[in-house]
This record gives structure tokens, sequence and C-alpha cells, in this order.
């Protein structure tokens, strides 16, 4: 396994340990956190950081607090879900150029660190369905990891498209018994809700699919703003031309889509002017549009487990082909042995 995967998967982990601490201590207070611990099999306190725990001990907390003192659980992990939690890849969800590669995105990403979960993204006339199939490997796990999967991926949903548009989703469907607290399924979905069916889908209109992505609150605005100081290093606005360009390349890069003609409007410039400026400071539009490009596939390669054909996509390149030689030729690596030779 390469270390960027490593690293993502006990980020994870970590993370996910530290909501559930949020969780039972801010909700659950009459939970014994150390009891919990210890009827997990776990000999340190598990809250507290450090311990490099594992996935199958994080779901083993979750399993005995759904047995017992907390059942919704998952349910109160899933909805402190954000994307500023996922760091580069939230970054990429939020730069997708539409809802559909973000839900496809989403899609590795919950493979990425549910092993035992399988997502796949269809259509029928009138909507896109998201379902999800629990693995032989997680079968032990089934409903708690179907109510993580559910509620997390309409976060995200939530987070991607315009504001007040995702009010609600079109219906869901899942294949285990109504749980007691089934009620907060709608609630929070917004749909009807049917259990006991042959799969677990989430629905949602299908012309979602096609719309560009603008989740733009002022939580999300965070994860641009510490993408262009990584990639920049910048700790203050610069106002010369070609860092203007590019942090807006990082900022707006579904409305700027990499060309001249809609960049130069975000800066109160003509095209024409635009392109002046930047032959004055002795580059191009074409020639800092790649170096933006192949920083972000940098990035994307080395902290993320995104494959070279989906940071194509992601980067606007129709055919990762082109991606595939543009890389090559700037870094002098395939983009593959790159991230292998930089792990």
């Amino acid at each position: 396994m390469r270390k960027p995967q490593q690293q993502e998967k006990q980020q994870f982990v970590d993370k996910q340990l530290q909501v559930l601490d949020q969780v039972l201590r801010e909700e659950c207070a009459y939970v014994d956190r150390e009891a919990l611990g210890h009827w997990c099999g776990l000999s340190v306190r598990w809250w507290e950081p450090g311990h490099k725990l594992t996935l199958d001990d994080f779901m083993r907390l979750l399993r005995q607090l759904h047995d017992n003192e907390v059942p919704n659980i998952a349910v109160r992990m899933a909805q402190r879900r954000s994307l500023e939690d996922m760091g580069v890849l939230g970054y990429a969800l939020l730069a997708s150029p539409t809802l559909q590669q973000g839900l496809q995105l989403s899609a590795h990403l919950v493979e990425s660190n549910f092993p035992f979960l399988k997502v796949s993204l269809t259509t029928d006339n009138e909507h896109a369905l998201v379902s999800c199939e629990v693995m032989a490997g997680g079968s032990e796990y089934f409903q708690l990891l179907l109510e993580e999967w559910i509620f997390s991926l309409w976060v995200y949903i939530q987070a991607l498209l315009p504001e007040g548009l995702a009010a609600c989703a079109s219906y869901a469907t899942l294949n285990y018994h109504a749980p007691t607290y089934h009620w907060q399924y709608q609630q929070i979905l917004g749909c009807r809700v049917d259990f006991d069916q042959p799969r677990a889908v989430l629905a949602i209109p299908k012309q979602w699919l096609y719309i560009a992505v603008k989740g733009r609150s002022g939580q999300t605005q965070q994860l641009y703003d510490t993408q262009v100081k990584r990639l920049l290093k910048e700790q203050e606005h610069s106002g010369d031309i070609v860092s203007r360009v590019k942090r807006l390349l990082l900022e707006k890069p579904v409305e700027c889509d990499y060309r001249l003609e809609t960049t130069a409007p975000y800066l109160s410039l003509s095209p024409r002017t635009l392109r002046r400026y930047l032959a004055e400071a002795g580059t191009s539009f074409r020639a800092v549009s790649l170096e933006v490009r192949m920083d972000l596939a940098k990035d994307y390669l080395l902290n993320t487990q995104l494959t070279a054909q989906e940071i194509a996509y992601q980067l606007g390149y129709s055919q990762p082909n082109n991606f595939y030689r543009a890389f090559k030729s700037f870094y002098h690596l395939p983009p593959e042995q790159y991230r292998l030779r930089h792990s």
C-alpha cells in the first residue's frame, strides 16, 4: 500500500474517533467512554490522539453504542460530516464541474475509507440513483455502514448544490428493518423512506447531475483559501496579475474553466487586456493555467487516492491521455510513477 493511502486512511479513522468523542461529550454525556473502550477490547483511551487505532476499532465502538446506549449513533455521526473535514478531497468535490462528477468522487472516497462498501451511480427516466452494497467483510456492521453512507452522502449533496435546491431527496430505500428512530430518516432526507427493500438507494432528481457545483458557504470557502495558500505559498493576497489569475483559477475552477475568455471578466478585464498584462509579466494565460493544473495534479497524487484518470477529469481534461502527456512533460515522469517515487 502506498504511503499516501496509509496516511489518508489513518487520518480518516482519527477524525471519526474525534467526531465520535464530540458526539458523546455533547449529546450523550451519560456514556462512560472508558467502559465503552473496555467492552470493545481496547486497552487504550480511544478518544486520545496518537493511538493509531484501526477502522475495525472504530466500527466496534459504533456497534457497541448502537446495540446499547445510543441506537442512532451512526445518524448522529453522519450529521456532523462536512467537506471541511476532507481536506484536499473536500476541495476536489467543490471544484467538480458538476454534481455528477462530485458524486463519482464521493463514491471513490467512501470505497477508499470503507473497503467493504460498493457504491454505484445509475439513472432512470427521472432520477439519479446512488446505491450502496455492503460486501461480505462488513456484514457485521451492515446497518451502521448503510446509515453512515446515506446520511453522509446527503450532507455532501447539500454542500455541493446551490443553496435551497437540495431541500429534499426524491426517495430512499433500505434493505433492513425500520429502526425505532426511523422517523429521523424522513426528517433528515425530507422524502419517503421505505425499509425491507431489495437495495439501499438514495434517489435524487436526474437533472441535478448536470448542475454546476456552487457550494460556496463561508465554511467551504475556507477549503479554497487553504488550497490557495498551500499551492501558492502565500499568507497574504498578492496584487500582481499572475498571482491574481492563479488564485482565481483555484477559487473558481468551474466558473473559469481554465479559459482566458471566462477568467478575464472575474478580474474586471477584457480578454485582450488580460492577455497583454500577462505578456508584460513575461508569461501567458496558457502557461499560468498549466502551472495551476499541474500543481493541483501533484497535490491530488500525493495527498489523495484518486487515480490519474480521475484527476484528469477533475482538472477539465476531456481526454486522460492529454493530461498524461502534459504531466509527463511538466514533471518528466508519468503521474503514477511520480506518485510512487515521491511517496
